[in-house]
């Protein structure tokens, strides 16, 4: 009996044993399983943090590109860059364009708070490519403590230069000459020449006969500015304003700095007044007149800005058109700036031609078709001549959009109205009775109109064709103009030939008989204009290369 109570006993204590064995092993796998869920739900708040952060700084990327939609994506504050590219004025950056609405202090990071977390984004503006490259980094609060998750995104945006920019340059509402030699009439309207458009000039403004300007439309008016002297020569029997007209055609103002005078550039100069004892033609709107001509900046060109036109331009012999297009070589015969080619360009051929251009994102950013029958030249962009260029004929000029089509019941916004620059390293000649018109935005017609140009119906600020030539312009006898022209030579009209547009030259030309019209002051320009920098540009799609 005593020997099967041990027996018992020694049972009970192994018995014991194996349920402390159980009960660890149960506990351990408790513990176990616990643990495991515990990884699993960090595992999966990670995971989520960093799809969260990722869409953090993707809104970022986007947040970027609005900003660029609605700023001027050319100026280099306004993705706030930091470190190495930070602005040294950022705390104050100026206007820009002049005009513009400050950007305040720009010295930090955009950030934004969301309910999920926050984004910190910032760029920088490559002003050679104009590329922007854009940082944004999206953090969320880690829920089991220590850092928050982040994620950090660099995306590349290219801007597209829209085919019209804002115009911030005065001198491109004036027919504006330069030339200031002394003791010469250095701008002279002869005979029955008739301006009605904005006219400055640098140096001495003289009359002969029955030349004048003045303001047929007070819708439109008429700003003269001389800085040298108002000269009436013997037998003028015009000038400023028109009193013979009912009502009265008086300019709105005129301001004149070195004085009147009549019978010669020597002779000396009064105070200008329509009253006797001087009697000048000279008639000007209440307060309209000024002895004080301040000057007005135009845009020179150097050596180098010609260099940069001939290396930018959209369609040159360095950025040669698109497959079935014109050959590089009618552009240039080589591949320097030198005024090199042998034969005009003929800009109205016998024989239609087309040319177009597109950037890495298949975007047409040149086009110049010419359509032999209809007359109409399509453009858009910027395009270089190394030589001479002449126009022959009837041409109607209108655009393409990006995305190289004129389609009906747009508002011009993207170029359809014709906007372009072409620089010519020579001269350019238009032949008589030669008719270049814009196009009616409006209608969606030509400014075309029996066998001339009808003012009325252009839309110039949706519709510009501008030569910009380095050897001068040339209207012939009975042409009619509607456009720009810059030259730092001479613009010379024939007889009775007409012009629509600004004009900024070194010297200027008129023969008898030739009609200059006014525009109201331009609001838009198109794309290369001297002078008129880059304000308005279009984000393109991103491209991530980090994240």
């Amino acid at each position: 009996m005593t020997r099967l109570r041990q027996m018992l006993g020694q049972e009970r204590g192994f018995a014991l044993v194996i349920a402390l064995a159980v009960t660890f092993v149960f506990s351990m796998t408790v513990v176990t399983v616990i643990e495991a869920a515990t990884s699993n739900t960090r595992s999966s708040d990670r995971s989520k943090g960093r799809i969260s952060a990722y869409s953090l700084a993707e809104a970022g990327i986007n947040n970027a590109a609005s900003i660029l939609t609605k700023s001027n994506a050319y100026d280099p504050h306004v993705l706030h860059p930091q470190g190495t590219y930070a602005q040294q004025d950022c705390a104050s950056p100026p206007a820009n364009p002049v005009g513009a609405a400050s950007l305040g202090n720009t010295c930090s990071a955009y950030t934004w708070t969301y309910d999920g977390g926050t984004t910190t984004m910032w760029g920088w503006l490559d002003t050679n490519t104009y590329n922007w490259t854009i940082t944004s980094t999206g953090s969320v609060r880690n829920a089991f403590g220590g850092a928050p998750t982040t994620r950090t995104l660099i995306a590349t945006v290219h801007i597209r230069a829209q085919a019209s920019q804002q115009n911030i340059v005065p001198a491109w509402n004036y027919v504006f000459v330069k030339d200031t030699t002394p003791n010469v009439c250095n701008v002279t309207l002869d005979q029955t020449t008739a301006l009605s458009s904005s006219l400055y000039v640098e140096g001495n403004l003289c009359f002969k006969n029955s030349a004048g300007i003045s303001e047929p439309n007070a819708a439109d008016p008429v700003l003269l500015e001389v800085r040298g002297k108002l000269v009436w020569l013997s037998g003028a029997s015009k000038g400023v304003g028109d009193a013979s007209t009912n009502p009265n055609q008086l300019v709105t103002s005129a301001k004149i700095g070195g004085g009147c005078a009549s019978g010669s550039i020597a002779s000396a100069a009064h105070t200008c007044s329509p009253s006797s004892p001087t009697n000048d033609y000279f008639y000007v709107k209440a307060g309209g007149y000024s002895t004080s001509a301040p000057a007005i900046n135009a845009p020179t060109l150097t050596s180098t800005d010609w260099d940069g036109y001939y290396q930018n331009a959209t369609m040159s012999r360095l950025k040669p058109c698109n497959s079935g297009g014109l050959a590089g070589t009618a552009f240039d015969n080589d591949t320097t700036r030198n005024s090199s080619l042998p034969s005009t360009f003929v800009l109205t051929a016998g024989s239609s031609y087309t040319c177009q251009t597109t950037n890495a994102s298949g975007a047409v950013v040149g086009e110049l078709d010419w359509n032999a029958s209809t007359r109409i030249l399509q453009v858009r962009g910027t395009v270089f001549i190394d030589g001479n260029v002449s126009v022959d004929g009837v041409v109607k000029y209108r655009g393409v959009n990006s995305s190289g089509a004129h389609p009906a019941g747009t508002d011009g916004s993207d170029g359809e109205g014709g906007m372009m620059v072409m620089y010519v390293s020579g001269t350019v000649s238009m032949s008589n009775t030669g008719v270049f018109c814009g196009w009616n935005m409006t209608n969606d017609t030509s400014a075309y109109s029996s066998g001339s140009c009808d003012f009325n119906a252009w839309t110039p600020t949706t519709s510009m064709f501008m030569f910009i030539a380095g050897g001068g312009v040339t209207l012939n006898q009975g042409s009619y103009f509607q456009g720009a022209i810059f030259t730092p030579g001479s613009v010379s009209l024939g007889q009775s030939a007409q012009t629509e547009g600004p004009i900024i030259a070194g010297n200027l030309s008129l023969g008898q008989s030739v009609k200059m019209k006014p525009l109201p002051g331009l609001a838009d320009l198109p794309l290369g204009a001297p002078g008129n920098p880059n304000t308005s540009g279009v984000p393109e799609a991103p491209v991530y290369g980090g994240g």
